[in-house]
């Protein structure tokens, strides 16, 4: 395909069902355009989606979408331009759009949500530990998984001591909740959170807030309760000429 804002041009934004519910594992929507790509692949525009597209640190869902007389399978979704794109291999039939029906890979999206949960409740014990506010780099999701920070790399105590913190929150257990806001209001109640100095100027932003913890802005999917991440292990930290990466896993 020659241009993926051209194939989208014209097209309302998907309504994003992840959003609402992150453990929503299969649904059903009408096709709002398709188009055959090379060696047998094909792209798709949905209504709505529950595949969260590769963004954020955060890596594309995979999964079927199977209409009356064809099957997909979605190796990755795109973000382009308030329009979610999933682009797959066609297993079988051809692809005419139409009603279809969409199912995520549960197990793989379920260790996202339980790594990025976990991610942002280091942010939050590592500030703690360390007494200064952290801000985060980047990220990734996949393997390997990890956060980028800025500044002086901690000790190997401070850092130990932030892994301890956070295990002990995810036995305790704390609640995780999501809202959105205007920028204004970002300001206002998240001043200071991890990522504010890369995110995007958007008319509203999405906060996710770990119960006890600050509110992070974040598009991702999430838990309900940090308990479910079961537990978090510090791997690896790697220092960085402008700060540090620390690698994790759940």
């Amino acid at each position: 395909m020659a241009k993926l804002s051209e194939f989208v041009k014209g097209l309302e934004n998907t309504q994003i069902l992840y959003w609402a519910d992150p453990y929503l594992k299969a649904f059903q929507t009408k096709t709002l355009n398709l188009v055959p790509d090379k060696k047998h692949c094909v792209y798709i525009v949905l209504d709505r989606t529950i595949f969260h597209p590769k963004s954020g640190g955060q890596p594309s869902d995979r999964g079927p979408i199977v209409g009356s007389d064809f099957k997909v399978k979605v190796k990755k979704a795109m973000l382009v331009n308030g329009v979610i794109v999933h682009w797959g291999k066609i297993l079988e039939g051809e692809p005419k759009g139409g009603r279809v029906e969409g199912e995520i890979d549960w197990d793989w999206r379920y260790l996202l949500m339980r790594r990025h949960t976990a991610g942002h409740l280091y942010d939050h014990c590592l500030t703690q530990v360390t007494g200064k506010r952290v801000e985060t780099t980047d990220s990734w999701l996949g393997d390997p998984c990890y956060v980028g920070y800025k500044g002086k790399k901690p000790s190997t105590e401070e850092l130990k001591k932030a892994e301890d913190l956070e295990n002990k929150i995810i036995t305790k257990g704390a609640t995780v909740k999501s809202d959105m806001i205007s920028y204004e209001e970002l300001l206002k109640i998240a001043p200071e959170a991890p990522n504010i100095y890369r995110l995007p100027k958007l008319d509203s932003f999405r906060i996710v807030t770990i119960e006890g913890c600050e509110p992070i802005p974040c598009g991702g999917t999430h838990l309900r309760n940090v308990n479910e991440i079961g537990r978090f292990k510090l791997k690896d930290v790697l220092k960085r000429e402008d700060g540090f990466k620390i690698y994790y896993d759940v």
